[in-house]
């Protein structure tokens, strides 16, 4: 691979890595070219008009066709636009002279109008299902169906992508199914007549094990998700075989078992639920750059997903609403299946205090803390937390009949 085609293959990649919020963003989408430094200026080279038709043509393939270059306005750049010109930065390796004078040459051209922009996920087959109540849901699913089952419910809202190396470690083991939030993902064009509550979300649950065959399975539920695998165990003890929670975000009456950002994510989440206007006015808070300030680069790409359009975040919000008002609580005796609990000590998204609650009254659930645990460290998927959910995951299936 020449010098040249190799920028043309690793600006591919960024672009790729930034769908899910280049193809959710207002067009156009303004892109500034930095220096190596911290969002430093660049000083325009003969190159830099075809990195730009290199760049503008790697969005076309996503379907986002209109881009600006602001080169010498990087502090107008939105946080989103922002992110997309650091990533593309760093891909570029900070240099606009890689792509000729003029425009790409046809290798560059070639490589772009061919490269997958959407490839097959190794070991992961997508698909879809329509639920009882006719929503799109996509689903995920690992290639051995002989293994015990796992669902994993996915963080309300965000893309699967975010939990796609813990998919795969687990199906190492088993036969794991996932899906994405009703409403926020492929085709949903009267959204105010989906039902957003916790039970709607517990039936998607259920209707993805359906979809792959399983009456039964274990849960692995994770931040938001924790919540709505305790509401599917609750609601129907005969499907669920386990439980495992991590890093949970738990209603539960009590403000002392939450952390200052989920009581914020509370309040937020309420207000922008209430109406459209509300929730147009409040994602123009997460338009300022100081977003990104206060939320983990790694996973930027997937975590500012929801908030990158006035009607996706009121879509989100409304969901993420009805799972903030369902009272935990009343559900905890009626747990019966094993339950694993993890929390982080040094997580500041959720409360260790929420974890150890629900892991008290649960009768015989275990609680794992993990010593420098946080909701970043679990998506960047350190190696003790796959060994935490292997050792629970193996005891339970090894002290059960094999699963159909």
């Amino acid at each position: 691979m020449s010098h040249f085609t190799d920028a043309a293959t690793r600006l591919c990649e960024a672009v790729r890595m930034l769908r899910h919020l280049a193809t959710n963003l207002p067009e156009p989408i303004r892109i500034g070219f930095l220096g190596a430094g911290d969002d430093q200026r660049i000083i325009a080279g003969p190159g830099v008009a075809a990195t730009q038709k290199a760049v503008s043509l790697a969005f076309e393939r996503l379907g986002v066709r209109h881009l600006e270059y602001s080169h010498d306005a990087i502090t107008r750049l939105s946080s989103f636009e922002l992110f997309i010109s650091r990533k593309i930065s760093a891909a570029l390796g900070f240099n606009y002279e890689s792509f000729g004078v003029v425009e790409p040459d046809q290798a560059q051209q070639a490589l772009i109008q061919d490269f997958d922009f959407s490839p097959p996920l190794p070991g992961i087959a997508r698909s879809s299902l329509i639920t009882r109540d006719g929503v799109l849901l996509n689903t995920y699913a690992s290639a051995d169906r002989q293994l015990p089952p796992i669902v994993l419910a996915l963080p309300c809202g965000l893309p699967f992508e975010l939990c796609r190396a813990w998919f795969q470690a687990l199906g190492e083991r088993y036969f794991v199914m996932a899906w994405e939030t009703r409403g926020l993902f492929g085709a949903c064009i009267d959204f105010d007549r989906l039902e957003v509550d916790a039970d709607a979300q517990v039936a998607d649950l259920f209707a993805v094990m359906d979809h792959f065959g399983h009456d039964s399975a274990h849960l692995m539920g994770i931040c938001g998700g924790a919540a709505i695998a305790l509401c599917a165990a609750a609601s129907d003890s005969e499907r669920v075989r386990s439980l495992s929670l991590w890093h949970g975000d738990y209603n539960l009456a009590d403000d002392s078992l939450r952390t200052a950002h989920q009581r914020n994510f509370e309040w937020l989440m309420e207000a922008a639920a209430a109406d459209r206007n509300e929730a147009g006015d409040l994602q123009m808070l997460f338009v300022d750059q100081a977003t990104l300030v206060t939320t983990p680069e790694p996973i930027a790409h997937v975590a500012l997903f929801p908030y990158t359009n006035a009607e996706l975040f009121y879509r989100y919000s409304k969901l993420n609403d009805a799972l903030n008002k369902t009272d935990l609580n009343a559900l905890l005796k009626r747990i019966g299946v094993p339950v694993l609990v993890v929390a982080g000590d040094s997580d500041q998204t959720t409360h260790i205090g929420g974890s150890r609650h629900i892991a008290q009254v649960i009768d015989g659930a275990q609680l794992h803390v993990e010593e420098n645990g946080s909701h970043l460290a679990f998506f960047e998927h350190a190696p003790s937390s796959r060994a935490t959910a292997f050792r629970f995951m193996d005891r339970v299936v090894e002290s059960e009949p094999a699963l159909i």
